[in-house]
């Protein structure tokens, strides 16, 4: 049997997608918000407020079925809608695409992420395969 540690209640229309606990002990959560109708990338207390939002305010849209994290906060996202993988800094700004749809050889579509911080690689789940990049964080 297992466990539960915690609960964190999140606003009715966040249904949230992805999630994990940022260096700071907040939660790093990929979401699709109701109200505004796209996906997000927030960031939450243990109380569930939200204390930052990344929309993708520069990307026509934006599907994040999943994130990583590293130990200074850098945020990895899966943007499904746009075939690339985004890097966010720990305030959720957009830093850089960090692999583009040519990298993903256009229509992979990705959608797993787990970031190896001791050997810098970032392994990306698509449909049927697995790509690992070497994408050391600054």
């Amino acid at each position: 049997m297992t466990d539960e540690l915690r609960r964190v209640q999140l606003p009715d229309h966040i249904r949230p997608r992805h999630a994990v606990e940022s260096p700071t002990g907040t939660f790093i959560v990929s979401l699709y918000n109701t109200r505004l109708k796209h996906d997000q990338v927030v960031e939450v207390n243990t109380g569930g407020e939200v204390l930052r939002q990344f929309s993708g305010s520069r990307l026509p849209s934006l599907d994040t079925p999943h994130v990583a994290v590293d130990s200074h906060g850098n945020i990895f996202v899966a943007d499904r809608d746009n075939d690339h993988i985004l890097l966010l800094d720990d305030h959720l700004s957009l830093r850089r695409v960090i692999i583009d749809e040519h990298q993903l050889n256009n229509y992979e579509w990705p959608w797993r992420l787990c970031y190896r911080e001791d050997k810098g690689q970032l392994l990306v789940g698509l449909w049927g395969r697995v790509k690992v990049f070497d994408v050391v964080c600054r």
